[in-house]
C-alpha cells in the first residue's frame, strides 16, 4: 500500500477518534486484513499507525455519573477530614517531593 492509500484507509478511524470513539489496533487490523485480503501481524498495524502519527493511548477512566463540582468540593475538604480522623498521621502531597 502506498502512503496515500494508507491515509485513505485510516481516514474512517481518524473520523471516529475525532468524535471520541475508541479505535483499537485489533479493529484496524481486521479492517486492514479485509482490505489486503491476507493476514498481517499486529506489529505491522502498529508501524502503520506510527507512520501516520498515531500513538498508543488509553483514555483515563471516568465514571459516567462523575460530578466535577462534587469532586472539587471533596478535594477542598479532604485535608481537614483526614486530620480529624487521623490526627497523628502525616499527609504527604506531591508538592513536598
Amino acid at each position: 500500500m502506498s502512503l496515500e492509500q494508507e491515509r485513505s484507509f485510516l481516514q474512517p478511524f481518524f473520523a471516529r477518534a475525532a468524535h471520541g470513539e475508541i479505535a483499537t489496533a485489533e479493529d484496524i487490523q481486521r479492517a486492514f486484513e479485509a482490505e489486503v485480503k491476507h493476514e498481517v501481524h499486529i506489529t505491522s498495524i502498529y508501524r502503520l499507525l506510527d507512520r501516520h502519527g498515531w500513538r498508543k493511548l488509553v483514555p483515563r477512566p471516568r465514571h459516567p455519573k462523575a460530578n466535577p463540582e462534587e469532586q472539587a468540593a471533596f478535594k477542598k475538604t479532604l485535608r481537614r477530614r483526614f486530620k480529624r480522623h487521623w490526627p497523628h498521621a502525616i499527609l504527604l502531597t506531591g508538592d513536598q517531593c
